[in-house]
């Protein structure tokens, strides 16, 4: 009975080591998991969107939540704080593709106008200027504040130039996905790297598509 007795807490003590590792393990490989989590939603939201599902937009919004955490532990603020704008430009959508909105129209796919782009540059770069004076004051420990800052500004200008369907949305955010993968790489997140060099092929797929649209409306 002893020797039963002895094996069940030795069983028992070995069980209760392997569960603490197990925990210490995902303590330290939370950013790891939670940067893979919002990478996997991230692509399959993208793979729901090319079948115009709906589910896309409740999907991609829980994937800007996810990656909300991934930037603000790995200290690129800028980056988490353009997830809440994506959120609410998700929820935006999520509605407009919803039977709740009774007033759907598309919209043309055109060309941005050398005036509308000059504006957009000065825009651009005034914003860039007035962001980073802020952001390296609030964030003081920020990682790469300079190029995480200027991403956001760029991100979010493609984000309007795609609300207005302007082509040459895609080649911003080819642009600025070209900058988003090296800062990544020196960040220590690889698979977000990853994703954003597959961002990258679609975007240009998506300018191809637009191109051939345009194309055929011409002629």
């Amino acid at each position: 009975m002893q020797r039963i007795s002895t094996r069940c807490n030795f069983e028992s003590a070995k069980t209760i080591k392997m569960f603490e590792s197990f925990l210490t393990s995902i303590e330290q490989n939370r950013l790891l998991i939670l940067e893979t989590t919002g990478a996997f939603l991230t692509l399959w939201c993208v793979y729901l969107a090319a079948k115009n599902k709906i589910s896309n937009w409740p999907v991609s919004m829980i994937a800007s939540v996810v990656y909300f955490f991934v930037f603000y532990i790995n200290r690129l603020f800028s980056d988490a704080y353009l997830q809440i704008i994506f959120l609410l430009f998700q929820t935006y959508g999520w509605w407009f593709w919803s039977n709740y909105n009774t007033i759907k129209s598309e919209k043309t796919i055109s060309s941005i106008k050398k005036k509308e782009m000059i504006v957009l540059i000065g825009i651009g770069t005034l914003a860039y200027i007035i962001w980073y004076s802020i952001y390296i004051k609030i964030n003081v420990n920020a990682r790469y504040p300079s190029i995480d800052s200027l991403c956001t500004i760029i991100s979010l200008l493609a984000l309007f130039m795609q609300a207005k369907h302007w082509i040459e949305n895609w080649l911003v955010w080819i642009f600025v996905d070209l900058i988003y993968v090296p800062l990544y790489a020196l960040s220590d997140q690889i698979v977000t790297g990853g994703l954003y060099v597959v961002l990258i092929i679609l975007a240009i797929k998506g300018y191809l598509d637009w191109k051939k649209q345009i194309q055929t409306t011409v002629s």
